[in-house]
């Protein structure tokens, strides 16, 4: 009977401060999962009501092509064509939180950075297209005189700041461009000879090697490809979601694009043209919890080199089906 109480004595009684070490070291396991899982949580409620994934096009494009076919005279084509490289823009308009890059300092929205590159990315993306569009494929020739309406998108209206609030503000004169926009493709398909769309081979290949020129996606790309240590980390995200708002516009593009002239892929591009959509839609589709920047060896992943490999990948094959259409 009295070896019971001795036995317990053996056994060291754990101190106060003790108690609160474990406590502590318990509570730190716990708190970062418990915090992400948070953080999922309201971010993917947050998704609900304003989309940061693109794996499909968009309702619009494929009413568009369902539309307009290869079979459609050149003035339908041009009027796709057009509706195409600027729906995105539009959608932004139209989203949930509008057009926020300009949105004042006390709006929540201001704050939502990853959709506030991605409509920069968007309306970069809009006004090369257009430029290519308006200065080549709305003419006859390289010395005829730009469409009236589209020089005026591009010039006055697309070329407007995008983060002014007021006097006026960005989406404002975005709202006059597509205005313009839609009337150029009016009066297309209701045939004023004074607006015309004129795409030959030899725009197709320069239409593909302008999208991949120094003007167009090596601009994202050297946004993406930079030394880690050159890049904040806060800067990991906008880069990424910049580059996902181009590559939305470029999708609708090139998808109406191939539909409307499938002998692009009859001259050889069929793999090449089904691979770029893929990885395409990798880029639309890419929302990372969260954006790591993963450097040599580590274990944690780069996103923002993912990215880079994305539109490396991209790129190639849009060369190599312009190279197809060329030879």
């Amino acid at each position: 009977m009295d070896k019971k109480p001795q036995e317990n004595s053996l056994i060291p009684k754990m101190t106060k401060f003790g108690k609160w070490a474990v406590l502590i070291l318990l509570a730190f396991i716990l708190i970062w999962p418990l915090s992400i899982g948070l953080y999922w949580t309201v971010y993917k409620a947050y998704t609900i009501l304003d989309p940061m994934r693109f794996p499909d096009l968009d309702p619009a494009i494929t009413a568009l092509l369902q539309k307009t076919t290869s079979d459609s005279t050149p003035s339908q084509k041009g009027a796709a064509l057009s509706a195409a490289i600027r729906n995105r823009l539009e959608q932004e308009m139209n989203s949930t939180f509008g057009w926020s890059i300009n949105d004042l300092i006390i709006s929540p929205t201001r704050w939502l950075d990853n959709r506030a590159n991605r409509q920069r990315g968007t309306i970069f993306a809009t006004r090369m297209m257009f430029t290519f569009f308006s200065t080549n494929l709305a003419k006859y020739g390289k010395v005829d005189k730009e469409n009236k309406y589209l020089i005026e998108a591009r010039e006055k209206h697309f070329a407007f700041t995008s983060d002014k609030w007021w006097f006026p503000s960005s989406e404002s004169q975005y709202k006059k461009g597509l205005s313009l926009l839609k009337k150029y493709e009016s009066e297309l398909l209701e045939g004023n000879a004074e607006t015309i769309f004129n795409l030959r081979t030899d725009d197709m290949y320069n239409m593909l090697a302008f999208i991949i020129s120094k003007q167009f996606l090596d601009q994202p790309l050297g946004l993406l490809v930079q030394s880690n240590e050159d890049v904040p980390y806060t800067e990991l995200d906008d880069r990424i979601y910049y580059t996902q708002g181009i590559i939305l516009v470029l999708r609708d593009a090139l998808q109406t694009f191939i539909h409307l002239y499938p002998e692009v892929a009859e001259k050889g591009g069929e793999q090449n043209i089904r691979i770029a959509l893929k990885d395409m839609n990798q880029v639309c589709s890419f929302d990372p919890l969260i954006v790591l920047r993963g450097d040599h060896d580590s274990i944690m992943a780069d996103h923002r080199g993912k990215m880079a490999r994305y539109l490396i990948a991209i790129r190639e094959r849009i060369n190599d089906l312009a190279q197809s259409i060329k030879s």
